[in-house]
């Protein structure tokens, strides 16, 4: 489950990462969203693929793969997405030529929501939307992911940890 690779950064032998740093947080859970949030474009792209590629003149065929390319392009987008839970932060990164991200401190969640479409159910994979009082990421969703009731707990579980280090407590 856990899935960390090495970014670079890292301490030399005998010195200790500040608390805090980039250099102490260790990757809790990373994964990223299931190929079934696009399943409308595959569908779509089959049918209007199959059509000249079985109906048309030879010359005509080739345009059965512009579908298909969009399709792919669709699916290289989804595979760049990358969801990742560190002792403390929740990071959302994404982009096929500009990578981006968004961050939450795990201090900062309110409340997370499980949801689960027919669709992700019958393939195995959840919604947990993370609500925060972040004012520049004040909601990010991990969408498609397998076994989000469990990854649901282990944030809350997390923040609760977080709370308790930063001796910070939620007001309502």
């Amino acid at each position: 489950m856990n899935d960390s690779s090495d970014d670079g950064t890292h301490i030399p032998a005998g010195r200790k990462a500040a608390p805090g740093t980039v250099e102490d947080e260790q990757i809790i859970w990373s994964a990223g969203p299931g190929q079934v949030v696009n399943l409308h474009v595959y569908l779509i792209a089959a049918i209007v693929a199959g059509i000249p590629g079985v109906y048309a003149p030879w010359p005509w065929a080739g345009v059965a793969l512009v579908p298909v390319a969009i399709a792919g392009f669709y699916a290289w987008s989804v595979q760049s997405i990358r969801y990742a839970l560190t002792n403390e932060r929740l990071r959302k990164t994404w982009g096929i030529l500009t990578r981006r991200g968004e961050e939450v401190e795990l201090y900062r969640v309110e409340d997370t929501n499980p949801t689960a479409p027919l669709l992700y159910r019958l393939c195995g994979r959840g919604n947990v939307e993370v609500l925060s009082t972040d004012r520049s990421a004040d909601s990010l969703t991990l969408r498609a992911i397998k076994d989000y009731e469990t990854v649901r707990n282990t944030i809350r579980d997390r923040v609760e940890a977080m709370r308790r280090a930063k001796g910070v407590r939620l007001v309502e």
